[in-house]
């Protein structure tokens, strides 16, 4: 009996979630309410209101490891002839082109950016 109940709840859950993400008025409805609901805060009391841990500046840290020179995929073809490979999946089978761009090189990525830095 416990077992159906978790799975009666689960199932619930699960429905509830696919109807938020397939019903744009409902995601619309939630997302507004998560990002507009106001928490009551009490403005008389004497705490200081942000910690000084989180009163801190943010401090940004570049020490991340340079990605392997063979991260970009499929090396030596030219930018175009990736991007005219990626028009056919394209045409072909939309639902994989995604796997197409994740195999190209960072050289056809760079051919297509749509915004550059003023150097």
């Amino acid at each position: 009996m416990d077992q159906a109940g978790r799975m009666d709840a689960l199932t619930e859950r699960h429905n509830a979630m696919e109807t938020i993400l397939t019903n744009p008025d409902h995601l619309a409805n939630y997302t507004d309410r998560f990002f507009t609901e106001v928490v009551p805060v009490d403005i008389d009391s004497d705490a200081p209101a942000v910690s000084q841990a989180a009163a801190q500046a943010y401090q940004p840290r570049y020490d991340m490891p340079a990605p392997p020179a063979n991260a970009g995929g499929a090396q030596g073809v030219q930018p175009q002839q990736q991007w005219e490979a990626f028009g056919d999946v394209m045409n072909r089978s939309p639902e994989n082109a995604w796997r197409y761009l994740s195999q190209m090189g960072p050289e056809a990525l760079r051919s297509k950016l749509l915004f550059m830095d003023a150097a």
